[in-house]
């Protein structure tokens, strides 16, 4: 779950190609340039939708409103 701030909601770019993008829950290990590195994986819960929720936070609400909850 989010965790909710006042602060501003900052985006730093860096260079990605699509390779680098792998989907899932966790992290995994990968070797790069020698080094042993951590690679985030992408999920719904990791990718802002606002200041205070993500995209998962989101479609969780949408699915309990739909069931009346």
């Amino acid at each position: 779950m989010a965790t909710e701030t006042d602060e501003p909601l900052v985006f730093t770019r860096q260079v990605l190609g699509a390779e680098d993008i792998i989907f899932g829950f966790g992290s995994v290990a990968q070797i790069r340039e020698g080094e042993n590195v951590s690679i985030s994986l992408v999920n719904s819960s990791v990718i802002p939708y606002d200041s205070t929720r993500s995209i998962k936070d989101v479609l969780d609400e949408l699915l309990l409103a739909q069931a009346g909850t």
